[in-house]
């Protein structure tokens, strides 16, 4: 092949039949660590709203009303469009994920890139049997959060096999 040629080669996720989805039940994992992550500020809000004297009483209770209205959105909107969106694929030379809600954001990882593979699973991913796998790079890192844990695994092994990572150790 001459330099500057185009490739023909596909990249990973350019064939719709190598892209992975993540499982369904994702979605409820994505719904509860959203009310978990706002509770905080739903607390701080409401304690602002009754010890604080700034401004009128349905000012102070509005924003926490508006709030727990975004929230909601954020709970039961929003986790939907992200996993329709998002997709995943591995080849022997690279990692394609795309991923985002409002702004599409793809990212190629050529496989020899592959510095570091993190797995890491909270209690509430432990919960729905779900995953999370970071795989960095020099350059940065590429997410992949909810996949099923049998699967993150075995996506880890295969990972860790095309990069020759388990020999670095």
């Amino acid at each position: 092949m001459v330099t500057g040629e185009p490739s023909t080669v596909p990249l990973a996720g350019g064939l719709s039949n190598e892209r992975h989805r993540l499982p369904a039940r994702v979605m409820r994992y994505w719904r509860w660590r959203a009310f978990f992550l706002s509770l905080p500020l739903f607390f701080l809000l409401i304690g602002a709203a009754i010890l604080l004297p700034w401004g009128p009483w349905w000012v102070r209770w509005g924003i926490v009303g508006l709030s727990v209205v975004t929230i909601a959105a954020c709970m039961f909107i929003l986790p939907s469009i992200r996993y329709r969106v998002f997709w995943y694929a591995i080849s022997p030379t690279e990692i394609d994920v795309q991923n985002g809600i409002v702004f599409l954001k793809r990212t190629i990882v050529p496989i020899h890139r592959v510095q570091d593979l993190r797995s890491v699973r909270g209690p509430l991913a432990d919960h729905y049997a779900m995953m999370n796998l970071k795989i960095r790079t020099a350059g940065g890192s590429v997410g992949l959060n909810g996949l099923d844990r049998v699967e993150a695994d075995e996506l880890c092994q295969r990972i860790s096999q095309l990069t020759d990572l388990t020999n670095d150790v």
